[in-house]
């Protein structure tokens, strides 16, 4: 079995080591139990690290199968995860799966059997080949889970539910993509990440693609990997912004990793009757901030 692994870093030098040696130790746990081994390929998008991150990549792993590519420093979390992507493309016949995996994330022991075993569980139930996204929990609490996936208790409204494991994989309406094992065929059906994500929302969009198209989406029974949230709760974020000055909120929402651009880009292809009102909020949300948390707290 062949994997094509997709990364893509920038200046995490520590942890991008720390994932790529929890992800080797846990291949060889897996490889030394099965009679049909895994070999591995990894693709990675250097964007532009300053902090030695590709040179100690090479020097660490010079007898992997691992294609550094370079990025341009502009490329962000989908731009590089899709010239990743593009780049394995190109031996696509090669591959059965492709795993997408944040640097960030340490994998556990059991990555492999937990992402084989929802694969085997939706062929057996589903008679289909899916996407399969790994649970990930908190490095301190490892009962928290952190990534994973959700069911939409009101898909206008962006209400959704947190799965979180019991021991049998589950189907999901969305996933994140810390980590997400995506079956070759599913590729040549739906493709790679949509082309106008630079930063954001290009993992949800992608999953509520292949379930639109009647790929089942699941949930690796267990938790298979350790990744702190690191997003800032709502109220920490509403505080945030009506501290800054109108010029800092224009510094702020211009920023690809804050940019209403990609969240546009979302709603327009999986909630386009909401569009019009998340462009006005959005807007609302650097103009006239105050006032537009007084409106959303009301609609809560």
């Amino acid at each position: 079995m062949k994997i094509a692994v997709l990364l893509t870093c920038f200046n995490r030098k520590f942890k991008t080591l720390n994932c790529l040696r929890s992800l080797y130790h846990a291949l060889d746990l897996y490889n030394k139990d099965v009679e049909s081994r895994i070999e591995l390929y990894i693709y990675l998008t250097d964007d532009g690290c300053t902090d030695g991150t590709g040179e100690e990549i090479r020097n660490n792993y010079s007898d992997k199968n691992i294609t550094i590519l370079q990025g341009t420093g502009d490329l962000y979390w989908a731009g590089g995860m899709r010239l990743a992507w593009n780049e394995a493309l190109k031996k696509h016949n090669e591959w059965d799966f492709y795993l997408l995996l944040n640097d960030d994330v340490d994998l556990l022991d059991n990555l492999f059997s937990e992402l084989l075993n929802t694969h085997k569980y939706c062929i057996d139930n589903y008679n289909e080949l899916g996407i399969y996204s790994g649970i990930t929990s908190s490095r301190t609490d490892h009962d928290k889970m952190t990534y994973g996936g959700c069911l939409w208790k009101n898909k206008f409204l962006g209400l959704c539910t947190r799965l979180h494991p019991n021991n049998k994989p589950q189907l999901c309406d969305m996933t994140h993509a810390n980590i997400l094992l995506v079956s070759k065929n599913v590729v040549e059906k739906i493709g790679i990440f949509y082309e106008g994500y630079c930063h954001g929302s290009a993992d949800y969009d992608y999953s509520i693609k292949a379930k639109n198209k009647g790929i089942p989406v699941l949930l690796t029974a267990n938790f298979c990997g350790r990744c702190d949230d690191d997003h800032y709760s709502a109220s920490e974020v509403e505080n945030k912004i009506k501290r800054m000055s109108s010029s800092e909120r224009k510094e702020y929402f211009l920023s690809p990793i804050h940019s209403r651009k990609d969240y546009l880009i979302y709603i327009r292809r999986n909630i386009p009757l909401k569009y019009p009102f998340v462009y006005v909020c959005r807007i609302l949300n650097e103009k006239c901030p105050k006032l537009y948390y007084w409106l959303s707290h009301l609609v809560r």
